[in-house]
Parts: C-alpha cells; sequence; structure tokens
C-alpha cells in the first residue's frame, strides 16, 4: 500500500471557523467541552490539550470532543477517538479524506457502526498559527467523522440541515 507523502512543513494548523462553527450549530451547542489536540485554542472549547504540554493521546476524553490532529498520526487518534466513545463522550474529528483505502479507515470509519462521516465539498485549507490574519490556501480534501454510540440521529441532523451540501453516512450501513 502506498504511503502518502505530506508535505506540511508543520502539523499545528489551526481549524477555520467555516468547518467547526456549521458543527457547533448542528449540535446545538454554544462550545465544545474539550479540544483534544491543539497548539493554541482557536476552537470554542472548555478545555484545551495543548500538544507539547499535554498528551491528548493520554489523556481522558468527555464530553463532546473536537478533534483535528496531525494528519501525519492520524491512525494513532482515529484509534482513541473509538476507546473514548461512550454514553458521555462523543469525538467529533476533521480528517484527511484520501485515506479510505486503508485498512484502520475500512475498520475504524467505513465499517464501524459508532461512527458517522461526510466528505467535506472541495479542498479546505488551514490557519497558519503563524500568520492567523491570512486566509488558508485549500490544499486538503476533507471528511468529518463523528465517533458515537448513536450517530443516526446526528447523521440526521446533517442530512436535514444540508451541512455543506453533502450527505451523512453511517458506517457499516452499505
Amino acid at each position: 500500500m502506498a504511503k502518502k507523502d505530506y508535505t506540511a512543513t508543520r502539523e499545528d494548523y489551526m481549524t477555520p471557523a467555516a468547518i467547526y462553527e456549521p458543527i457547533l450549530k448542528m449540535l446545538k451547542l454554544d462550545t465544545f467541552s474539550m479540544d483534544v489536540c491543539c497548539s493554541e485554542a482557536n476552537i470554542p472549547a472548555i478545555k484545551h490539550i495543548f500538544n507539547g504540554v499535554y498528551d491528548g493521546l493520554e489523556e481522558k476524553w468527555a464530553g463532546y470532543c473536537f478533534l483535528n490532529p496531525p494528519f501525519k498520526q492520524t491512525q494513532k487518534w482515529v484509534r482513541k477517538a473509538l476507546l473514548s466513545v461512550n454514553g458521555r463522550t462523543c469525538v467529533i474529528a476533521v480528517l484527511p479524506a484520501d485515506r479510505l483505502e486503508t485498512k484502520y479507515y475500512q475498520e475504524c470509519i467505513l465499517k464501524n457502526r459508532r461512527c458517522m462521516f461526510a466528505f467535506l465539498p472541495g479542498k479546505v485549507g488551514f490557519i497558519n498559527p503563524d500568520n492567523p490574519n491570512e486566509a488558508p490556501i485549500p490544499s486538503q480534501k476533507i471528511m468529518i467523522v463523528i465517533f458515537d454510540l448513536f450517530p443516526e440521529a446526528a447523521a440526521r441532523r446533517w442530512n436535514q440541515e444540508k451541512l455543506f451540501n453533502t450527505v451523512a453516512f453511517v458506517g457499516g450501513e452499505y
């Protein structure tokens, strides 16, 4: 299987509001409970687990958790998200959409009945923390994944609201 060669010079790009604000609105939330993998507090969350200060892979996740991991380390973060899902924890993840052929995407997302996923149209750009006022350059195809015990409700809301003009699917439904 071919490995992806991500040429980003850093791993701490921030998520644009155009991605997380519609999701917060759909979930009827003002803030996420936690941003589990961040370098700066750009996501509205009660708690931020900062890379370099805390290890989000070791911390306990609770509530509505937002995850935008370093894309070179996606597999570790996806597996942690799966382990964290319970009746009190739901993980909303921004992930690269170009790994559908990998075993862990197949097992953890596409065939997982505790997972809702949707592909954002076009490419998305992320915010460089060194130049936060500079417009992001679209460079990556993205999918939003919601790991939850009952992802059907999230998929239904997503599709009713036509979030990002895309369709949400629940893992294992095909």
